[in-house]
């Protein structure tokens, strides 16, 4: 199991939801889901509203419906609590892959930005994270291993591997210059010196791969993107003209997005005597379909706001 945290700075969340949250919000946590299947994912919230805004100021955003006021703040300071249905395209496709989960408690809206923490197998994460990175690039991603066991042990290291690596610490193995080496370590422990050598770089490869694990550059098929962008207009389809604005500002970045991945993809892999302009447009290719599947959605969006 992993747990991947996104962020995205306060001047930056809105372009998440495609709504003006932090003109509505001075900051939101989420508590728990109270219903999770696709398209109707019901979330109990606790907000802090903005001075001078309130519950009806909650239709301004497009991928919100509030369901229910649960509690309203008995004192200056407290937070409202509320019952919300939520149909965002990240947070559907999270619902579909039956596998990923936000997590209550982390994941708000505070002073600094909008912090996201999802669990789930690392492979659904990929598809999940891919996609996200589509609709709003976060400003910082991180990523670690997640352990369920008896004594609640969720770090990246096991308990035998913490207490090998605290006793090279003590001992200045980890140190610049080394106050200790391999050979002089597996004498104190009476261990053999490849084992010891073994179990270290288990220890440094897993402390590593817990900070720098990275879910911010997972690349997106475009077969694998033509599904979800065909979920996610179908989904729209069936709301009947509601949420149009937002959807069509989620559909132009995720535009953007598509455009801007593929003239960057693998040019660092490129041999210097590939021709880059034509490895360029040979991958716009790959993505012609999904370009033209999105135009198509934007201006049947843009005409049916003009009819209203």
């Amino acid at each position: 199991m992993r747990e991947v945290t996104f962020f995205w700075k306060r001047a930056h969340a809105n372009v998440l939801f495609a709504g003006p949250m932090t003109d509505v919000f001075d900051s939101v946590h989420f508590i728990s889901y109270a219903r999770r299947v696709p398209k109707d994912i019901r979330l109990i919230l606790k907000v802090h509203f903005k001075p001078g805004k309130g519950i009806n100021n909650l239709e301004a955003l497009d991928f919100f419906t509030l369901l229910e006021v649960l509690m309203e703040p008995e004192n200056e300071g407290e937070g409202t609590l509320i019952l919300v249905r939520v149909n965002h395209p990240v947070a559907n496709l999270s619902a579909r892959t039956n596998g990923t989960s936000a997590v209550p408690g982390a994941c708000f809206l505070d002073g600094e930005g909008i912090t996201y923490t999802i669990q789930g197998p690392p492979l659904k994460l990929r598809l999940l994270s891919g996609f996200l990175r589509m609709v709003a690039s976060p400003d910082r991603t991180s990523a670690r291993t997640v352990k369920y066991t008896m004594n609640d042990d969720n770090g990246a290291l096991s308990q035998k591997q913490i207490q090998l690596a605290k006793f090279a610490y003590d001992r200045g193995y980890f140190d610049t210059p080394k106050k200790i080496r391999i050979a002089e370590l597996s004498e104190e422990l009476n261990l053999a010196r490849a084992t010891i050598s073994e179990h270290m770089a288990r220890i440094e490869s897993a402390i590593m791969d817990d900070m720098f694990s990275s879910f911010s550059d997972v690349y997106i098929a475009p077969e694998t993107l033509r599904e979800i962008l065909q979920l996610v207009a179908a989904d729209q389809e069936e709301l009947e003209g509601r949420n149009s604005d937002g959807f069509s500002k989620l559909m132009a970045q995720i535009r953007g997005s598509i455009e801007e991945e593929m003239t960057t993809n693998e040019l660092h892999q490129v041999d210097k005597d590939v021709d880059l302009e034509s490895l360029i447009q040979q991958s716009m290719l790959l993505h012609k379909e999904n370009l033209s599947f999105i135009d198509e959605r934007l201006t049947n969006e843009n005409h049916q706001l003009d009819q209203h």
